[in-house]
């Protein structure tokens, strides 16, 4: 059951930027349904995939490699917006962006390896990133500037996603001191857990190299270990952002 009652809506996130609903415009491409004309390129390797699968409701989603590898060659199988200028918060130090996505585990995950969602940089001194990532069925949200980082899990050390179960993540940037994690019912929009924030100094970043949705790279000789593979399901896949007040 559903914990705090009636539905909450998630933060709105203002100007869409791009939104992936699960639909291909090729096998090698997915679609757009932001209005941006920003479809994502799938690349894969060691034999894995990226499938549009549609369920009986009618609803579709995208499909990733399933179970976990934590020894090469693996299946491995990310996303690539075609562009990545705009999925930046705003450079004026008072921007919210928000960005997220629905997620259903189709196993149990490793413990050995991270599981990456979403994310724009790299973990590291000097390097800017927002990130979601499920490692080990666990949520959490990243923003960092390289130099200060918040790593918002849902906060509940023991929560883990329940196979077979949609769950929707969404990481926001409420105001340039406050990020916040939502973990809800991807179908009925109840909170599964209460949201939880933290306090910090989110100046603007700007990440470099691309925005990758799935996992970390495609590279032959590593496992998940490496890549952070996602193995599972999505669907809604939204990054959006809108200028908030001067004085937020």
């Amino acid at each position: 059951m559903a914990a705090g009652g009636s539905a909450v809506a998630a933060p709105p996130p203002g100007v869409l930027q791009l939104r992936y609903e699960g639909g291909l415009v090729s096998a090698t491409r997915v679609a757009d349904s932001s209005g941006n004309d920003l479809p994502g390129e799938i690349r894969t390797g060691g034999g894995g995939a990226v499938t549009a699968v549609t369920e009986a409701d009618g609803n579709p989603f995208l499909r990733f490699p399933g179970g976990s590898c934590t020894t090469a060659p693996c299946p491995q199988a990310i996303i690539q917006p075609v562009r990545t200028v705009t999925l930046v918060p705003a450079d004026d130090g008072h921007g919210r962006f928000v960005y997220g996505a629905d997620i259903r585990l189709t196993e149990t995950p490793s413990d050995a390896a991270g599981m990456n969602v979403f994310q724009f940089g790299a973990a590291g001194a000097g390097i800017s990133q927002w990130k979601l990532q499920v490692d080990a069925g666990r949520p959490s949200c990243r923003w960092s500037d390289g130099t200060d980082f918040v790593l918002l899990g849902a906060g509940d050390e023991n929560f883990r996603f329940s196979v077979g179960r949609w769950y929707r993540v969404t990481c926001v940037r409420l105001s340039p001191v406050l990020f916040q994690i939502r973990v809800d019912d991807a179908r009925t929009g109840q909170q599964v857990l209460p949201p939880r924030q933290q306090t910090a100094k989110l100046r603007d970043i700007l990440p470099s190299g691309a925005v990758v949705i799935g996992g970390k790279r495609i590279r032959a000789e590593q496992s998940d270990v490496d890549t952070d593979q996602f193995h599972g399901d999505l669907d809604t896949i939204e990054f959006g952002r809108r200028e908030l007040p001067s004085d937020s």
